[in-house]
């Protein structure tokens, strides 16, 4: 269990380069499959080694995923609050279905086909525009949307306000960095993670379920 960031913006040409290799790793998986050998046999370890390649690449096409465990984004937030990266902030009410003429029932995802009714668009327009609020003029990250299971987007302005935090504390105090991101190996892919989501417009979090 853990934290899935995504860039709102996949950035150009990503997708269709994912895609790619995620078909080449399906490929792979299932010539493996297909061969009915001993896992011990030599036909079927190279397989094997080309399914762990295949899906090497996959994973590198992806530029626009991030995962903490939970137990890392804990650790994430602690480190980000001690430079100055994170701010709390009372978020807007979440909207009611009735607000827009449909219930909960009616406005719950669908797998049906054909365009959602104009008040279930109204809805979903309003939630989406209540998990992409930031302050006016955000002093960083807004704390909740590192937490929970709903998709907070993370915008651009709180990034970069978080990143102008960083830079002044690291550079007025660099024993400190040492000293909280010791055991946080993946502290430097982080911060390279959230330069290159500010380009992309931002990113969403989406947590453990707590259901």
């Amino acid at each position: 269990m853990g934290y899935d960031m995504y860039f709102v913006r996949s950035p150009d040409g990503e997708d269709a380069a994912y895609e790619a290799a995620r078909k080449s790793f399906d490929a792979a998986v299932e010539h493996r499959d297909s061969l009915c050998l001993p896992f011990r046999h030599a036909d079927y370890q190279a397989a094997q080694a080309e399914v762990a390649r295949t899906y090497d690449a996959m994973e590198a096409a992806r530029t626009t995923h991030f995962f903490l465990t939970t137990w890392a984004m804990s650790e994430c937030r602690g480190v980000m609050d001690h430079f100055g990266m994170l701010v709390a902030a009372q978020p807007p009410a979440r909207p009611a279905p009735e607000a827009y003429g449909t219930t909960s029932a009616q406005a719950a995802p669908s797998t049906a086909g054909g365009a959602a009714p104009e008040q279930v668009r109204h809805y979903h327009r309003a939630l989406r525009k209540r998990l992409a609020w930031t302050p006016p003029r955000p002093g960083g990250i807004v704390i909740h949307k590192l937490g929970g299971d709903e998709g907070w987007m993370v915008t651009p302005g709180e990034i970069r306000a978080a990143l102008a935090a960083y830079e002044t504390s690291r550079a007025s105090n660099p024993a400190l960095l040492s000293n909280l991101i010791e055991d946080a190996d993946w502290w430097p892919e982080w911060i390279d993670y959230l330069r290159r989501a500010a380009a992309h417009g931002g990113f969403r979090t989406y947590g453990p379920s707590v259901t």
